[in-house]
């Protein structure tokens, strides 16, 4: 059950990383578009850059970690990582998707668009892929999900 697991697991995370990439490269052409550059749409195309590249900077990395190393991402920090980098990409993209709802529709619509959606469906993949985690994390590693019961056992 746990071999189907793994590569599932680190074929989400590939697909994760390579929609943060797409959505990073479609954000940083973003800034230099007139929209942006006057203001038009300032705060939630910042919030977005501001959490975006170390999210995909940490996916990335761990991507080509687990890539090497089978049981990279199988721990609770992993789980954590991925819960919370999923919630704020998520909040992040709906932050620039409700922006954009009255777009005046000019030639770099299609770059928030797409930077946005990438950006959601990396968050989505972030939650499921910690959910997996959290559901299929070895014995070893959920030992150290609860350090009370740990405690306990190496008193007595």
């Amino acid at each position: 059950m746990t071999f189907p697991f793994r590569i599932l697991n680190w074929l989400f995370l590939g697909i994760t990383a390579a929609l943060e990439i797409v959505a990073l490269v479609f954000l940083v052409k973003l800034l230099f578009s007139h929209c942006v550059l006057g203001g038009e749409y300032g705060i939630s195309v910042w919030f977005y850059i501001y959490f975006l590249p170390g999210i995909a900077a940490q996916t990335l990395v761990l991507a080509i970690f687990r890539f090497f190393w089978c049981t990279v991402g199988l721990d609770p920090i992993a789980v954590a990582f991925n819960m919370i980098s999923g919630t704020i990409c998520i909040i992040a993209t709906l932050i620039l998707l409700f922006a954009m709802w009255d777009h005046c529709g000019n030639e770099f619509t299609y770059m928030f668009y797409i930077s946005a959606i990438c950006g959601l469906i990396a968050g989505i993949f972030h939650l499921i892929n910690g959910s997996m985690c959290l559901v299929f994390m070895p014995s070893e590693e959920a030992h150290y999900l609860k350090p009370s019961k740990r405690r306990k056992e190496s008193l007595y």
